[in-house]
C-alpha cells in the first residue's frame, strides 16, 4: 500500500465513527440504529425502553427492559442499576430517553446510549406483548 492510499484510510476512518455517533442536546451520546445494534450484541449491555406500558406492548425491541420514565418510578429505580454495564436507552422520538440519559450520566453512570430519533425511526424488528 502506498503512503497517500494509507493517508487517506487513517484520516477517513475516524469519519466513519463519527458519522455513527453525535451528542443530544443535553450533550448525551446518541447513536444511529446500526451503531446501536453492533452495542447491542457487547456482554454486559442492557437495553432499556423508558416508554410507558401501553407503548411497549405495541412495540419494542427484543429484549428491552420496561423502564417508564413518566411512570414514577424511573428516579427509583435506575439508581439500583449497576453502573458498571453499559446502557442502550431509547424511546418515542428520543426526549426521553435524552432526559433519563441525563439522569444517569448524573448519577455517575459512564456508559450510556440514546437511539438517534428513538423507535420511531428502528428499521429493526419489533417484538410485541
Amino acid at each position: 500500500m502506498k503512503l497517500p492510499q494509507l493517508v487517506a484510510i487513517l484520516i477517513s476512518s475516524p469519519m466513519l465513527i463519527i458519522a455513527c455517533a453525535s451528542t443530544s442536546q443535553q450533550g448525551n451520546k446518541v447513536l444511529k440504529q446500526q451503531a446501536y445494534e453492533r452495542k447491542l450484541h457487547h456482554e454486559n449491555t442492557v437495553l432499556l425502553d423508558v416508554r410507558t406500558p401501553e407503548e411497549y406492548k405495541e412495540g419494542h425491541i427484543k429484549n428491552a427492559v420496561l423502564l417508564d420514565y413518566n411512570g414514577g418510578m424511573f428516579d427509583s429505580a435506575f439508581i439500583m442499576l449497576d453502573k458498571e454495564k453499559t446502557y442502550l436507552i431509547y424511546c418515542r422520538s428520543g426526549m426521553r430517553s435524552d432526559n433519563a440519559a441525563t439522569k444517569m450520566k448524573t448519577a455517575g453512570f459512564k456508559k450510556v446510549y440514546q437511539l438517534k430519533n428513538g423507535i420511531k425511526a428502528w428499521k429493526g424488528d419489533i417484538e410485541t406483548k
